[in-house]
């Protein structure tokens, strides 16, 4: 059986064990051998500063990232790009070549969608009335592009005077557009002319540059009123697109060259 001064001397020699009595508040990685089971303790918490870095800090922004981690990105960082979900997920101490590491300095970045954007995907694919429709326009015309802002406000404006008439049929011109033919008190009264699509100049993402995105209107004509549902254009595409852009700008910004590896 081996005696406790004996195991003492083993640890010790062995494995750097220190007593607190040499505790050095300045040195990194100290532990100690505690009794009742000589259990062995990290002496962390005493030291002037941590073993290592140890932080999963949340970006909103991609300026942010880039200023993180051109202060801290070495070059075993690892970065990785998820399309699908709009996130970029650091890990700043990442492995080398054979030496693999804890992974426990990390940074992310999830893409925020602009207000702009999430005001026109919030009514996509929900029927709405000519008032309805209407009031949103009178808000959001300053985000349209194409049809003109004078010509949007033009619609609001016949939508309100049309509200109590009776849509009877629809026909769709050359370029696109379609004109409804309404009655009056039971007498025709004459048609109105709407586009089929509007253009919006909106950010994707905060804090990155506009672009201009699509949104395909379809109309319908139900027991005399028009009803109208919005749908947005190559979503798909243009949500992916505009992720690549901010994985593009954060590439741009680092000082020193780090890899973005595409998963999910």
């Amino acid at each position: 059986m081996v005696e406790k001064t004996e195991f003492d001397a083993e640890v010790a020699a062995n494995a750097g064990v220190m007593s607190l009595l040499n505790f050095d508040a300045n040195a990194l990685g100290q532990f100690a051998v505690v009794p009742q089971g000589f259990a062995v303790e990290s002496l962390q918490q005493f030291q002037r500063r941590p073993n290592r870095h140890e932080a999963d800090h949340r970006f909103v922004s991609i300026a942010s990232l880039i200023e993180y981690l051109n202060r801290f990105a070495r070059p075993e960082t690892m970065i990785a790009a998820d399309a699908e979900r709009a996130y970029i997920e650091c890990c700043i101490d990442g492995d080398k070549v054979e030496e693999p590491s804890f992974k426990e300095h990390r940074a992310g970045f999830t893409a925020q969608q602009s207000d702009k954007l999430r005001a026109w995907r919030g009514i996509c694919e929900k029927p709405m009335s000519q008032v309805q429709f209407g009031l949103f326009l009178e808000e959001r015309a300053v985000d349209v592009v194409v049809p003109e802002a004078a010509s949007v406000m033009d619609m609001v404006m016949t939508f309100d005077a049309t509200k109590k008439v009776v849509f009877k049929s629809s026909i769709r011109l050359h370029d696109g557009s379609r004109q409804f033919q309404y009655v009056e008190d039971n007498e025709a009264r004459g048609g109105v002319t709407l586009p089929d699509h509007f253009i919006i100049l909106a950010p994707v993402y905060r804090g990155m540059e506009p672009q201009r995105i699509k949104f395909m209107v379809r109309y319908r004509i139900e027991e005399g009123a028009l009803r109208f549902i919005v749908q947005m254009h190559d979503e798909e595409e243009v949500m992916r697109e505009a992720f690549e852009r901010c994985v593009d700008a954060l590439q741009a910004g680092l000082n020193d060259k780090i890899p973005v590896y595409w998963v999910g």
